[in-house]
């Protein structure tokens, strides 16, 4: 991941979501192929890789599921834009 890159919360959103899937897929084929280290392998990298995003989206835009909406015992699940709505924002750090 190019950490330098300014992404928008849309494009960091459906960067979660791609490689969301991705740790899916692999996983479905590690249950079938457990000794795969070339699996394992990407598999180690698509969990930093979205770990990273992740951590950026949240960094910039807030929580990006409701579970992680406390902070400091303050629910601000509902202070922003939820993550699939920051193409509706006219400013991705608009409040509702």
């Amino acid at each position: 991941m190019n950490n330098t890159a300014r992404l928008s919360g849309k494009e960091l959103y459906r960067k979660i979501q791609e490689l969301s899937f991705v740790k899916n897929e692999i996983e479905l084929f590690l249950d079938t192929h457990p000794d795969s280290k070339v699996a394992m392998d990407y598999y180690k990298e698509t969990i930093k890789a979205l770990n990273d995003y992740m951590t950026r989206y949240q960094s910039e835009f807030g929580p990006i599921h409701a579970s992680d909406g406390i902070m400091n015992d303050k629910w601000v699940w509902v202070d922003k834009p939820w993550p699939w709505q920051n193409d509706l924002a006219k400013d991705e750090g608009e409040r509702r």
